[in-house]
């Protein structure tokens, strides 16, 4: 098979609430400084474009106001919905970035998008494409039966995978992505799509986890081309990441921070805005980073960058390359 000269172009996706503004400015320019997508769209409230305004020259930014990018749908539509019918509406943000994510394909100008979390710091490059241009899948081991129930009843598909398409980052085409969303509207409403998933979750999972978009879009893509897509399973391309940066090195991680945990042989981590983080620990774990930064390039003492890091590792249960 002859192999590709290039991987497709593709955007890259960041939808950016107001918890997550700091650590997406960081998540933003190292998307552009290791992925290198022609344009980053970054999906907010227009009262946050101020936050992103200096980096539109400099990194090809799309500022995209998260209220007008459905015609008749919004953050307050999916809030109203939820309080109409279950009395909560704590959940509308989460449910609207997701359907945000889906909706920007109809901009979407190159073959492919790539959803990346905004709370996900990119560490060092990634190939996303293998030889044969099939998209690289990340797969998870998670298993939420609500997400299948609501996949059948929306698109008539049953979880098609012994695995799960959640991550942190998914890479989409964008044409596929449009034509589920052609299937997911009903022939006789003339509302948002939205609505149809909204109003095909559960009343007991409403308030909780009753939708994905990765695991819709995942199975949707395995039962209509699962040619066009392959696992990560070379060991060249499995990647190595850590939800527990908060914990690490707080929420506002510096530079050197994140070259240490590169220097981990992690691909990405991510600082959960939520996530407790112990301000002793922090500057203990400041001080272990630059000392074996320090220490790592010294010949006769890289013995105690070694030690620095192994102890790390073990510390926080993180991932070994083989």
């Amino acid at each position: 098979m002859q192999v590709p000269t290039s991987s497709p172009k593709y955007d890259a996706i960041i939808c950016v609430g107001p918890q997550h503004i700091a650590i997406a400015k960081t998540v933003i320019q190292r998307l552009k400084l290791f992925f290198h997508p022609q344009h980053i769209y970054v999906v907010t409230n227009e009262s946050h474009f101020k936050d992103f305004q200096l980096l539109i020259p400099e990194l090809d930014l799309i500022l995209v106001n998260e209220n007008d990018l459905f015609e008749r749908f919004n953050l307050q539509s999916v809030a109203n919905y939820l309080e109409e019918r279950i009395n909560k509406k704590e959940r509308a943000g989460w449910y609207f970035q997701q359907f945000l994510k889906m909706e920007i394909a109809k901009i979407i100008q190159n073959e492919y998008y790539l959803i990346w979390d905004a709370d996900t710091v990119p560490l060092k490059p990634i190939r996303f494409f293998n030889n044969e241009n099939r998209v690289l899948i990340h797969k998870s081991e998670e298993n939420h039966p609500p997400y299948f129930e609501t996949l059948k009843r929306i698109l008539g598909l049953s979880k098609a995978v012994d695995y799960s398409f959640i991550s942190e980052h998914l890479m989409v085409r964008t044409s596929l992505m449009r034509t589920m969303l052609l299937k997911l509207r009903a022939d006789d409403d003339d509302r948002a799509w939205p609505y149809h998933i909204l109003e095909n979750i559960k009343t007991e999972d409403l308030p909780l986890s009753g939708f994905s978009e990765y695991e819709t879009y995942g199975n949707f893509l395995r039962s209509t081309d699962p040619e066009s897509f392959a696992l990560r399973t070379d060991p060249a391309e499995i990647l190595y990441s850590s939800r527990n940066g908060s914990t690490f090195f707080s929420s506002s991680p510096q530079p050197k921070d994140l070259d240490f945990l590169a220097a981990l042989g992690l691909h990405y981590v991510t600082f959960e805005t939520w996530q407790d983080s112990n301000s002793r620990k922090v500057r203990a774990n400041r001080k272990r980073s630059r000392l074996f930064l320090f220490f790592k390039n010294a010949p006769l003492l890289n013995i105690i960058s070694r030690q620095i890091k192994k102890n790390f590792m073990k510390t926080y249960s993180l991932p070994r390359q083989p």
